[in-house]
């Protein structure tokens, strides 16, 4: 089994990367093409000062509409950042590489966005595979993030491709899970983190999924929750018991611990392409 490992020509070949797809972002940007280009540019130079900066969106125009889709954005958050097509964009090209194999290879695909923000992976998946067998489902418990995300579904035309499941994905069901919101990155909004404080309903993908998965033959994961990774996949144990083979894009930067925890429960490691993600593999 393939051990987790971050070379040094991987993060060359990541921020090489990061370069290029910033420099050409206006050829993908349809509206408002140097508005977001000029917000990336700085945006780009604030995180290499201060990595933990991030720079508000403050253009009077709330959409923005690439190459990926149309996303509706918060003024004065960082939204427009997170729908931008140089956002993590080898991990959205290799997701796409991915699913793009196993349903071209007849495969029912079925990819859960966790930790869905305002709906960017979901809408890019969405829109990419339209017309072919791939299910979207997206969870994200902030009730906010989620009224953009059902707007960004709509905007795109996506209601019967794209669903909507509005719970934070724990280790056990809970009425009342405390979350603190990120007022300038809503999506980096936590459990156990600081700031205002939402109550939100939580629950395991066990309880909300196993009846369904018989219908596919392909679960992609994105999983992206600020750190509670291991918990939300604690809480898939059966689901990933069914056999059924499984792509992982996990979020491993905030809490290393999770590659430890993927190691030991046999997960396979495919690469790592980006500093935020790392790809995984089962059965």
């Amino acid at each position: 089994m393939k051990k987790f490992t971050y070379s040094m020509m991987d993060r060359v070949a990541f921020y090489c990367s990061y370069f290029w797809y910033k420099l050409i972002l206006p050829l993908e940007v349809r509206s408002p093409r140097f508005s977001l280009w000029v917000y990336e540019l700085a945006y780009t130079a604030h995180k290499f000062r201060d990595y933990e900066y991030c720079l508000p969106w403050k253009s009077k125009m709330d959409v923005i509409t690439t190459r990926f889709g149309s996303f509706k954005v918060r003024r004065n958050t960082a939204d427009a950042a997170n729908v931008s097509p140089a956002f993590e964009r080898r991990d959205l090209n290799h997701l796409f590489k991915v699913i793009d194999g196993l349903s071209s290879s007849g495969k029912r695909v079925l990819f859960l966005d966790v930790g869905g923000d305002i709906g960017t992976y979901s809408v890019a998946v969405g829109n990419r595979f339209r017309s072919v067998q791939v299910d979207v489902v997206c969870f994200e418990p902030i009730p906010a993030s989620c009224d953009l995300i059902r707007d960004n579904i709509e905007r795109n035309q996506l209601m019967d491709k794209v669903g909507l499941i509005e719970v934070a994905l724990m280790d056990e069901a809970q009425d009342c899970l405390k979350i603190c919101l990120n007022a300038l990155a809503p999506g980096s909004s936590s459990v156990g983190g600081d700031g205002e404080a939402v109550l939100v309903r939580a629950d395991r993908l066990d309880n909300l999924l196993l009846n369904r998965i018989a219908d596919f033959d392909v679960m992609v994961f994105k999983i992206d929750v600020e750190g509670v990774e291991e918990n939300v996949l604690r809480g898939a144990s059966d689901l990933l018991e069914q056999g059924i083979e499984t792509y992982l894009m996990i979020e491993d930067f905030i809490d290393r611990s999770i590659i430890t925890y993927l190691e030991e429960h046999e997960w396979s490691f495919i690469g790592k392409l980006t500093e935020y993600n790392s790809w995984w593999k089962k059965n």
